[in-house]
């Protein structure tokens, strides 16, 4: 004790004494330092805290909106809207009609619906006889049609009628229609369109 109070050696008391002195203030320079930098991480890691919680909220919510049109339901009758629109009004000797059939999602949500030609079926009638049907000889490949329709979405599709007969089981030999007037009408999920008419001379 007597030593570190009397320091010993050939230089005079007071240069120990200084020299003790800038230690000290060295010594405690380095522990400010360390306590300042301990605080500072520690200040950053519970100001980051909240920020973390806000960005984990914000994906929470947009996975959420982003959920909702990936598992659609099926369409029902009320969310759709069907029109059947011909390419002319009357057909010279010889030309086809083109029937653009057309089906809208009228409801508030994307719902699915098959729009090929047996379900979403196109018939062609003269007064009470029925000419002609997308059912009757529907191939493999326009027989189902899956759509996923948006709210509001419209998809139409091009129907020609090669001006022939048709009837359930796709006979062969059928009388070709005559001259006159026809109209056409699309249905699906029991909804009907307007009927449209158009004429073959």
């Amino acid at each position: 004790m007597s030593i570190l109070l009397r320091p010993v050696g050939p230089n005079p008391p007071r240069v120990y004494w200084i020299r003790r002195f800038v230690v000290m203030v060295a010594l405690v320079a380095v522990i400010a330092g360390v306590v300042a930098i301990f605080f500072a991480f520690r200040g950053d890691a519970v100001g980051a805290a909240p920020a973390v919680g806000a960005a984990a909220t914000t994906k929470s919510v947009v996975q959420g909106a982003a959920q909702a049109p990936a598992t659609p339901v099926g369409c029902r009758p009320a969310d759709l809207q069907l029109a059947v629109v011909p390419d002319a009004a009357q057909y010279p000797p010889g030309a086809h009609p083109v029937l653009q059939t057309s089906v809208t999602n009228i409801g508030s949500v994307p719902c699915t619906v098959d729009a090929g030609d047996v379900p979403r079926e196109v018939v062609v009638s003269s007064g009470a006889d029925r000419v002609w049907s997308t059912k009757d000889c529907a191939s493999a490949d326009t027989a189902s049609r899956q759509l996923l329709l948006a709210a509001g979405a419209r998809d139409s599709v091009d129907i020609p009628w090669g001006r022939l007969r048709s009837a359930g089981g796709c006979p062969g030999g059928l009388p070709a229609p005559r001259a006159g007037t026809y109209q056409a009408v699309a249905t699906l999920l029991g909804v009907t369109s307007q009927p449209v008419a158009f004429v073959l001379q």
